[in-house]
């Protein structure tokens, strides 16, 4: 080998130098987070007791918590009382007068012609305890012609073929007048009066109590359906089951009624 060739000299760059700011690096530094961890958010819907808390689809397909409305029973009593008060008050009543019966009081009275007259007169008098129910003057020919009508402290007899007031009962004094005008033919009449005790009279209207257990019963009937359906669909439960209750209970009602009828 020449020597030319083995002097020929060889460059060699050297690598680009790289700066480090060693100020700005972090190494082997721990991480630490700040901060409480036991926060604890708003229970808005009280999902300790879940059974006052109803979820619902939303519209945008989300679960929507929504709060269940309170049981209040003033509402109940509301719903379920007034229909019950319709049924038992006239009930209540039926029950009273089952236990008791009237005492009528029947008596016969002769009415005596006048001389040369058409008018009869006659005397009766009614005990304070009772009370004048009807009178008729009996005839032969015709039983139910003469009637009356109680009025005031008196009774107005009334010609049932004619209409017309023939006469009269005082019921102060006692006295019975009566002149239709015609000649009966007999110097006497018979004239009936009935009378009950004033407790029968009572009775009388307890009696009435049938008729309005019928109306008591339809009524509640109807209102316990408007309780109902006003209840729950108004956020008022309560009131909901008042009027359940209360339908469930008119069939009971209706039989107990019917049987003291």
């Amino acid at each position: 080998m020449d020597e030319s060739q083995s002097d020929i000299p060889i460059e060699v760059n050297a690598p680009p130098s790289i700066e480090l700011n060693v100020g700005n690096l972090v190494t082997n530094q721990p991480v630490t987070l700040a901060g409480e961890t036991n926060q604890t958010t708003p229970n808005l819907f009280n999902l300790e007791n879940p059974q006052n808390v109803s979820f619902v689809m939303g519209p945008n397909g989300q679960l929507v918590a929504v709060a269940k409305p309170p049981f209040v029973w003033k509402h109940f009593w509301i719903g379920g009382g007034i229909p019950f008060a319709l049924y038992f008050v006239p009930l209540l009543l039926m029950l009273i007068a089952s236990g008791h019966e009237a005492e009528y009081f029947r008596e016969r009275v002769d009415l005596v012609a006048d001389e040369n007259s058409t008018a009869y007169t006659g005397e009766f008098t009614l005990e304070s305890d009772y009370r004048f129910e009807w009178c008729t003057v009996y005839l032969e020919s015709s039983p139910q012609r003469y009637v009356c009508e109680p009025y005031d402290d008196r009774a107005i007899i009334i010609d049932s073929y004619t209409n017309e007031h023939v006469g009269y009962w005082n019921s102060q004094n006692g006295t019975i007048y009566l002149d239709a005008g015609i000649d009966h033919g007999d110097d006497r009449l018979e004239m009936q009066f009935e009378a009950q005790t004033e407790e029968g009279f009572l009775m009388d209207i307890l009696y009435d109590a049938e008729e309005l257990m019928i109306f008591g019963c339809c009524l509640g009937l109807l209102l316990s359906i408007v309780f109902l359906i006003a209840g729950f669909s108004s956020g008022k439960p309560g009131m909901g089951w008042g009027g359940v209750t209360a339908l469930v209970a008119w069939p009971f009602i209706g039989l107990l009624a019917a049987g003291i009828a």
